[in-house]
């Protein structure tokens, strides 16, 4: 039923919007990545900045992305997020994380970003869930409110008003025919 609101008069899909994967895909990672950025500028580099730009680059993607989207934005959070952070540490201190000091850097990183990733994910899911919530009920009040053919099959009501005056009799409902019970009552009327 959602998917009838989500159609144009035609039946056909809606056309997509202009940018829509581009926006998306600028949102869910680019934010991420100026926040890893701007921390690492800072000097906090898994601080309150690269927290912002996630959490608001995975918020606006799971916004703006489409139905079948909304899965890709959820399940990215987490790689793009932890890739944004580690990526900007490694770059900013390249001269002390390789060898042995690598690992345990990126056990840092890791332990650094997953805060982020959990609220990135519970941001993408309750944009999703609101998103589903809105649909749902414009889906529930729409066809009411929208112009168009009736869903609903049969006449419909007209829209002009009838004048007040004496109500017309209801038309006489004929009795129905009488039916016939099976072979014993064939028997009794031939019998007699």
């Amino acid at each position: 039923m959602v998917g009838q609101h989500a159609r144009g008069a035609g039946g056909a899909a809606p056309p997509p919007r202009p940018g829509g994967t581009a926006v998306v895909l600028l949102a869910a990672t680019g934010l991420p990545l100026a926040g890893a950025i701007a921390g690492e500028l800072t000097g906090n580099g898994g601080g309150p900045l690269f927290a912002l730009g996630a959490v608001l680059g995975t918020g606006a993607a799971a916004a703006r992305c489409t139905r079948p989207g909304r899965w890709w934005v959820v399940t990215a959070a987490p790689p793009v997020v932890l890739a944004a952070r580690a990526g900007t540490a490694w770059a900013a201190g390249a001269d002390a994380a390789q060898g042995k000091a690598l690992a345990s850097s990126a056990v840092r990183w890791v332990v650094d970003a997953f805060p982020v990733m959990a609220v990135a994910v519970i941001v993408a899911l309750s944009v999703v869930a609101g998103r589903a919530v809105l649909a749902a009920r414009s889906a529930r009040t729409g066809p009411s409110r929208t112009p168009g053919p009736s869903p609903i099959p049969g006449p419909r009501p007209s829209a002009v008003p009838t004048p007040a005056g004496p109500a017309a009799p209801a038309p006489a409902v004929p009795a129905p025919a009488a039916v016939n019970a099976g072979p014993t009552a064939d028997r009794r009327r031939r019998h007699g």
